[in-house]
């Protein structure tokens, strides 16, 4: 049996084959960093794009030590690597280079819904929030990604 870390590298050599062979993967959302616009349990579409056309704001997957980040374009560098950043972190990841980069998220479908992942106001409120209290971002979670929906009377 293959162990949890050995069967993540799997995943992801998987997914980054895809990218590259078709040029975009569908995959789900495990991580809390880019809440409320990504939730655990959401799909993204991920679309191969170079390093070149990644725009402010964009959400990106890139691979890093057998590991896969979603997490959104804030800048570049001076050597022209772009910064990223989950939206409830409060620090920059290290800068990420073109062979690291997957791709650029495309769509975000949440159940049988494409919802939209764009930052607004509320969002962007939202994950300074979670920024700064890990327990409303556990708590969002809880309510909003695991619970199933209320139900009325009438």
């Amino acid at each position: 049996m293959l162990s949890a870390g050995t069967q993540d590298a799997l995943r992801i050599d998987l997914i980054t084959d895809v990218l590259r062979r078709f040029g975009a993967a569908r995959l789900g959302v495990q991580g809390s960093s880019m809440l409320p616009s990504l939730r655990p349990g959401d799909e993204i579409r991920l679309q191969s794009i170079p390093l070149s056309k990644i725009k402010i704001g964009d959400v990106v997957a890139y691979r890093r030590d057998e590991r896969l980040f979603v997490h959104r374009a804030i800048g570049a560098d001076s050597t022209g690597q772009i910064l990223t950043r989950g939206d409830t972190l409060p620090q920059a990841d290290a800068p990420v280079s073109e062979s690291e980069l997957l791709g650029v998220v495309v769509a975000v479908f949440r159940g049988d819904e494409r919802v939209e992942h764009r930052r607004s106001l509320a969002g962007r409120t939202a994950a300074a929030i979670f920024q700064r209290s890990r327990f409303c971002a556990a708590l969002f979670v809880k309510l909003a990604c695991v619970s199933p929906p209320l139900q009325t009377s009438g």
